[in-house]
């Protein structure tokens, strides 16, 4: 079976199933991340579509977590002894189902007929699952760089992420943005956290095959003042959270795995929260304190 492999966070995953060999070949995204290391983990596409779903096993499939995004309804929950996330079509036509046992390192997935979108979001799931028991994971964020360091801005959608970056690289031109949505975030050891850049950039085009270490977090929210306060561990687990892939903190086996990276990251890094105008002075504000004078 043809398999393509690409490299993200240091790891490598093997991919293979004709949809989503033909979405990575087409999509720009990919490019900088294809390799050819020996894979560490396997998105193996080999189960059966119509037999999965008629089995009594995805019957009884226990529903722990549900969302829909352009149509698309998906699942995540409990199938038998492991765990399994769904992507239904909107016209129906199809359902993308990954399977997969914590721990593991391959997720096996079903043949069939993807969109894009699906295949995106199919792929980046499955990276997520097999990441997750090795300390690492895809953080919902916008991050800039400056003289070798990350800065990582949180929020929820529309809070001002991507507005805040773009001010800071105006201000300060020497620095400039690594990933506008998705970039993995590993802790390598103790107080070493890693920030990397993804195929994945929301609807920024910034797919930068580059790692630094994390400087600081900071968790905006949009206020009629500038203001920044350094959180305490407790808050900045609370800031962090929200953040991570939402639908592994409704299974147990999987939410033990995000408490655990995030604590991790917390007891390595700084981490802010950021009252703020959509201004320059916040963005002078927030260059301040996370890199002080700059030198």
């Amino acid at each position: 079976m043809a398999a393509v492999n690409i490299s993200v966070a240091d790891f490598t995953f093997s991919v293979t199933g004709e949809h989503f060999t033909a979405f990575i070949a087409k999509s720009g995204a990919f490019r900088d991340f294809l390799t050819d290391r020996t894979p560490d983990f396997h998105v193996l596409t080999s189960l059966d579509e119509a037999e999965l779903l008629s089995s009594a096993e995805y019957s009884s499939r226990r529903v722990c977590y549900e969302i829909s995004f352009e149509g698309i309804d998906c699942s995540y929950g409990r199938l038998g002894d492991g765990l399994y996330f769904d992507m239904k079509a909107p016209d129906r036509a199809s359902t993308l189902v990954l399977v997969w046992t914590p721990g593991d390192t391959v997720v096996r997935c079903t043949v069939g007929r993807y969109s894009p979108s699906m295949a995106r979001f199919g792929l980046w799931m499955a990276l997520n699952m097999l990441c997750l028991p090795h300390g690492c994971a895809a953080i919902h964020s916008s991050v800039n760089v400056f003289k070798g360091s990350a800065a990582m801005f949180l929020g929820e959608s529309g809070t001002g992420k991507s507005t805040h970056t773009r001010l800071l690289r105006e201000r300060y031109p020497e620095m400039f943005l690594l990933n506008d949505d998705s970039p993995f975030v590993r802790v390598c050891g103790p107080g070493k956290v890693i920030v990397y850049g993804s195929p994945w950039s929301g609807k920024t085009p910034c797919y930068r095959q580059e790692s630094y270490p994390l400087k600081a977090m900071v968790r905006l929210s949009q206020a009629p003042f500038n203001r920044i306060a350094a959180l305490s561990p407790l808050q900045s687990i609370g800031a962090l959270l929200p953040s991570a892939p939402p639908a592994f903190n409704y299974v147990d086996e999987t939410s033990d795995m995000v408490c655990d990276f995030v604590s991790d990251v917390v007891s390595s890094s700084s981490i802010y929260h950021l009252e703020c105008l959509p201004d320059v002075q916040a963005a002078e504000l927030t260059f301040k304190t996370v890199f002080g004078d700059g030198k």
